[in-house]
């Protein structure tokens, strides 16, 4: 059995000798799986899913710091792929089912012998094996509503006699699209996996993870999946929907996964509007983390016509999301044969993708930085023109790119900002931060890494932990006094955190510094 084919697991309960004889007597790699960690809290279990990201975690119901079922939500918010498993008592039965909504996949009574949990962890293994399978051929037949859907999608229909919205809709209801909803709200999002073109049986497999959330047909249009996305109210749960969409793909597949996302909408006949915007909104996806991103090369054939639209669709992705090296030769194709109509679009492109994401003013800035207002183009010679356009082309990018990244850092700055504000609240925590920031707590998270190089409850506890020790030095405050200060109610726990970063106890640390206060 490889690497892949193993499911890495963390194993959480504040019964010592129980989690070590777990984490030693069970044969985890003749199973199928991969002890990566084990906790004796839920804080330190929280933090562990965060920084290892496993497709199990084995916990008990009731532990200290965090309970089980306010551990299984959070894990949920922040790692929607990863299963979990209760250990509970006969009395924690009932209770632990409050937990059937996030990712509760068996529960465990104690107490439990290692041969039984062994068989326990076998069953379980074959249910995580079953969902993953079932990603992977989940439809392989055209249901008969896709031959409706993809044109209303793709397609801008303007005859009102013939397609007026009472017959869309009564075609959806023929076909049964969304027949328990009466007035739907609409959504449309255009997702891009990897960097070939989408099967059917993953369009199939998009409808399986997002319908869980809200009610989704999924079709295949060119590079992307096209979902059509329906609900009785809101979209509030789209965040968490996407994040597990991205986590499926990525642990299934082995690809990254982008998703564009249109507004909300009420009527069948917005759905080609609510496409182009979806469409529009991938292109600011950066490239995925493979780095796989192709340019589409120039036709062979000689005196083919030169198809506009595809050249604004591909010059726009470049501007977009590309790389330097790939606008570059993007460019040098085109300018080959660079005429009066080719110079005119990529100029007209340029200046359209700008206008919706830079201020007037910004725009102006470029023209006179590439020198496009010093004399009119045609006063100027051929290659003068081009070598203008390409360095309008470039400074466009820069200038999009620049965007994606300030947009990236002021969010963790916003974050990093609350952990050093409100710090002493006890509740805040990764899920409240992300739920101001408007994004998921797994966007949060993983941007937090990338952006201040570690994660948000290690950043947390990072900022109460330094404080806690200035406090114990320069202060006669009470311990529980300065655990309050810093977002701990419970003393026991603010020691035991305190202990855990600094190999000390607040009263050590104070013996040593010739103070005194407990």
């Amino acid at each position: 059995m490889n690497e892949k084919e193993r499911y890495t697991v963390v194993v959480a309960d504040d019964e010592t000798e129980l989690r070590e004889a777990v984490c030693q007597m069970i044969r985890w790699e003749d199973i199928g799986f991969r002890l990566v960690g084990s906790a004796g809290n839920g804080s330190d279990a929280l933090q562990l899913v965060e920084q290892l990201q496993p497709d199990l975690l084995l916990s008990d119901i009731r532990m200290p710091f965090i309970s089980g079922l306010e551990l299984a939500r959070q894990v949920r918010e922040l790692r929607p792929m990863t299963h979990i498993a209760f250990l509970s008592g006969y009395d924690d039965f009932e209770y632990a089912q409050k937990a059937i909504d996030y990712n509760v996949v068996s529960y465990l009574l104690k107490p439990i012998g290692m041969a039984d949990l062994t068989q326990a962890l076998v069953e379980i293994r074959e249910k995580i094996s079953r969902h993953y399978q079932s990603l992977l051929k989940p439809r392989s037949s055209r249901p008969g509503w896709e031959s409706f859907l993809l044109p209303l999608l793709l397609d801008d229909f303007t005859d009102e006699q013939e397609l007026s919205e009472e017959a869309l809709s009564a075609t959806g209801k023929a076909l049964e699209l969304f027949p328990d909803l009466r007035e739907p709200k609409f959504l449309v999002l255009a997702s891009r996996i990897g960097a070939q073109t989408p099967t059917m049986e993953q369009a199939g497999a998009v409808d399986l993870i997002l319908s869980s959330y809200y009610p989704a047909r999924s079709v295949c249009a060119g590079r992307q999946i096209l979902t059509l996305f329906a609900s009785p109210e809101d979209f509030s749960r789209l965040p968490l929907a996407l994040d597990e969409l991205g986590q499926a793909v990525s642990r299934v597949w082995g690809l990254s996964c982008a998703t564009g996302v249109s507004r909300p909408f009420d009527r069948w006949s917005g759905c080609h509007g609510a496409c182009r915007e979806a469409v529009d909104a991938l292109r600011f996806s950066p490239p995925g983390t493979d780095g796989i991103r192709r340019v589409p090369q120039a036709g062979d054939g000689a005196g083919e016509k030169l198809d506009l639209g595809a050249l604004d669709e591909k010059l726009e992705g470049l501007l977009r999301s590309g790389s330097k090296s790939e606008l570059d030769g993007c460019l040098l194709e085109l300018g080959r044969d660079a005429g009066d109509l080719v110079m005119i679009q990529t100029m007209a492109t340029v200046f359209r993708v700008l206008s919706g994401a830079v201020t007037a003013e910004q725009i102006q800035d470029i023209r006179c930085r590439c020198h496009l207002e010093r004399e009119p183009f045609s006063q100027l010679p051929a290659q003068e023109c081009w070598r203008r356009i390409l360095q309008l082309c470039q400074t466009a990018r820069e200038m999009l790119a620049g965007q994606r990244r300030d947009g990236v850092s002021l969010l963790c700055d916003k974050a990093l900002e609350d952990i050093n504000r409100n710090y002493m609240d006890e509740t805040l925590s990764l899920s409240t931060v992300s739920e101001r920031l408007h994004v998921s707590p797994n966007y949060l998270s993983a941007n937090m890494k990338k952006y201040a190089g570690d994660t948000f409850i290690n950043l947390l506890i990072k900022k109460r932990m330094e404080v806690a020790e200035e406090l114990l030095k320069t202060t006669n405050l009470k311990i529980l006094e300065v655990a309050k200060k810093c977002g701990y109610s419970d003393q026991h726990y603010f020691s035991y955190c305190f202990k855990k970063y600094f190999g000390v106890s607040p009263v050590g640390l104070r013996r040593s510094e010739g103070r005194s206060g407990t």
